[in-house]
């Protein structure tokens, strides 16, 4: 009988954390990568993501499973400060490896190109993988790179544009930082305004 009971315990102990955990909120998430001002224009990336918390369960201490990621993509913005006009310029990555970031963005440009990378993870030989994309403000697309990403920094493209690369402010005035960028510059705008899919 003791048995049975704890058996019993046990299973309304699981219930009431399954039922506590089936009402866990949808969070939205965007992480923004520096901007770059080019023209009239500032460019920037931004890491969007919709998820859920991992269910918390027991064992001899609560500890939580991982987060629940029902979308992700990293899009490619051009914001135009006097218009106070945001404009979404492309899809850069809908799927995902460990480490992917915006955060650590480069900037730099080669007369109406600008060219920016992201750190997209690690291949098999834990080696750091790029993603490098180069924006034609002129032509107003992407244009073609002659690789495919991801890449590495022994690739030519690489090397061609981020081998001397120091820091995002000694060789680059454009760069705006991130705090500025989210919570000045663009700190008025709304979910909607970025044209992000929200219904989950």
């Amino acid at each position: 009988m003791k048995t049975i009971g704890t058996h019993i315990m046990f299973a309304l102990i699981c219930v009431i954390l399954f039922s506590c955990n089936s009402h866990r909120p949808v969070h939205y998430s965007k992480e923004h990568s520096y901007g770059f001002h080019h023209q009239d224009h500032i460019y920037f990336l931004l890491d969007y993501d919709v998820w859920k918390r991992g269910r918390r369960l027991w064992f001899i201490m609560p500890f939580e499973l991982p987060k629940k990621v029902y979308f992700r993509e990293i899009y490619f913005y051009r914001y135009e400060p006097d218009l106070k006009e945001l404009e979404q310029l492309g899809v850069l990555r809908k799927e995902f490896v460990p480490a992917t970031t915006v955060r650590y963005t480069k900037f730099t440009k080669d007369n109406d190109k600008i060219i920016f990378l992201y750190y997209a993870g690690y291949d098999e030989s834990i080696k750091r993988q790029i993603d490098i994309f180069i924006w034609d403000s002129k032509e107003e697309m992407f244009a073609d790179t002659g690789y495919e990403n991801p890449v590495d920094k022994n690739n030519p493209i690489y090397k061609k544009y981020f081998s001397d690369y120091i820091s995002p402010w000694r060789d680059n005035p454009g760069v705006v930082a991130i705090s500025r960028l989210r919570n000045e510059i663009l700190q008025h705008l709304t979910i909607e305004d970025y044209d992000l899919p929200q219904d989950w």
